[in-house]
């Protein structure tokens, strides 16, 4: 082949790389997830681009003519650009620092469906825990906020998880949400999948609720109720001593009231009376959205100020939605007054979440993820007597604690600090997450230097590791 007498310039490679590109996107194998959205590499396809404007491209698509100089400068830039995941993770979580960013594993795997994207960015796997960094971005309107919540969503392995927003990118309108998996995973294949996402998240407190509390005393020992089958029961919280089992259940009859509270449309209270000396009160939240939205009634005395009466919630009852049943139509609030002297001087008020947007659909994506295995281990006795005991396990990603006796301790009330080698540590006082009965995890916001680490203490007491 006879060389070019030209000199090959930067802008020829500019221009090499996007023929290359745009013939990978004409090309590039789609795979597609049970709701019928596409997996696409995020550079190549931009998430506006439709299926329509693929398959025009595709129709009138032209082969390509690279020349052999230029095709070997092509190879080194995008096998550089392929070493480095595509896409500049820095780019997307610059609010991680670089060390914490060094570690993980680009993934770049994206599911769109109802106008929602949804790109794994990044992960990590510590062993026992998997951290994994997905963006989630409305590409048809504003359904994405930094009030987002992953309300029903599934990750492979693992017997506990976590998933929470911990960034918000107001200019591309797009949330980045942590995903955390404790447990062993057996496989390198993980998937992430999203059913239901909420957002819109509004806190309404102080709602005064108007209660005829003159009817409600003259009717105080004439209410009618019924007996609950343990079948009609799906949740029970609060405090009460009753055993589901064997205590009878008295709750009131539905729907003999439609009281509105005032600001809350999507419940309204259905009766509200007296049985056996409690005051209940039942509310029927509406099925579409009255599912996801919850709160509670509250009394405070005349000067404002909240009382502390015993009181506890039973959901029940059951509904049919598209040809599935759901249980928990019916919320009743129960409340010990008597040890209130003037029930006429007290005020009702609530206090509820609600949610504006919710969205199903099916987002998911599968990759491969590697684990980084380096860590050391411990324990630690939590009270004076020895009685509280975990083991601990430090890891590049924080640290995780384990023991049956963890079910009884407040995070608020755990701290720790990893002491290196050169004298420097590393500290917090937060950062703790509940992630089962008998396991706790602190993730670092630095990742840790494992090998450097000299020892840890929490809550004062020192733990003394060795190699796993």
């Amino acid at each position: 082949m006879r060389k070019s007498e030209k000199k090959f310039t930067e802008q020829n490679l500019i221009n090499i790389k996007k023929l290359f590109y745009d013939k990978l996107a004409l090309n590039e194998t789609r795979t597609t997830t049970r709701s019928g959205s596409s997996l696409y590499a995020p550079i190549l396809y931009p998430s506006a681009q439709t299926e329509k404007s693929i398959n025009r491209r595709r129709k009138y698509r032209k082969a390509i003519y690279i020349p052999i100089t230029a095709a070997l400068s092509l190879c080194l830039v995008t096998g550089a650009a392929a070493s480095a995941g595509i896409i500049d993770l820095s780019s997307i979580l610059h609010f991680l620092g670089a060390d914490r960013i060094g570690i993980l594993q680009p993934v770049h795997q994206v599911s769109e469906d109802q106008g929602i994207r949804m790109e794994v960015i990044g992960a990590v796997r510590d062993g026992d825990t998997t951290e994994i960094y997905v963006s989630l971005s409305d590409l048809t309107g504003h359904r994405i906020d930094d009030t987002l919540d992953v309300y029903d969503y599934r990750v492979t392995g693992g017997h506990a998880n976590n998933a929470q927003i911990i960034h918000y990118d107001d200019a591309n309108k797009r949330a980045i949400v942590r995903f955390l998996i404790q447990g062993k995973v057996s496989k390198n294949r993980i998937t992430v999948q999203i059913n239901t996402l909420m957002s819109g998240t509004s806190l309404q407190d102080g709602y005064n609720v108007q209660v005829d509390w003159e009817q409600l005393l003259q009717e105080k020992q004439n209410n009618n109720y019924d007996i609950l089958n343990q079948d009609r029961i799906s949740g029970l919280g609060g405090q009460t001593d009753i055993q589901l089992e064997t205590d009878p259940i008295p709750v009131l009859h539905q729907d003999v009231t439609n009281v509105p509270v005032e600001g809350i449309d999507w419940m309204h209270i259905s009766n509200m009376g007296f049985v056996e000396r409690k005051l209940h009160i039942q509310i029927n939240p509406n099925n579409e959205i009255g599912e996801y939205n919850h709160g509670y009634f509250y009394f405070t005395d005349e000067q404002g100020q909240k009382l502390d009466i015993p009181q506890y919630s039973i959901s029940y009852g059951h509904y049919m939605k598209d040809g599935v049943g759901y249980g928990g139509d019916y919320e009743e609030f129960v409340y010990d007054l008597s040890a209130v002297d003037n029930l006429d001087k007290l005020r009702l008020q609530g206090s509820f979440t609600s949610i504006s947007e919710v969205v199903r659909g099916n987002w998911k994506t599968t990759f491969n993820l590697s684990e980084n295995g380096l860590s050391k281990t411990g324990n630690v006795q939590l009270d004076a007597n020895g009685a509280s005991q975990a083991n601990v396990t430090l890891s590049v990603v924080g640290v995780t604690l384990t023991g049956e006796v963890l079910s009884k301790i407040r995070m608020e009330d755990l701290s720790i600090e990893v002491h290196l080698k050169d004298g420097t540590k590393l500290s917090g006082a937060s950062g703790f997450l509940q992630l089962d009965q008998d396991l706790i995890k602190w993730i670092s916001t630095k990742t840790i230097p494992v090998n450097d680490v000299s020892y840890l203490l929490i809550n004062g007491e020192k733990v003394t590791l060795q190699d796993k």
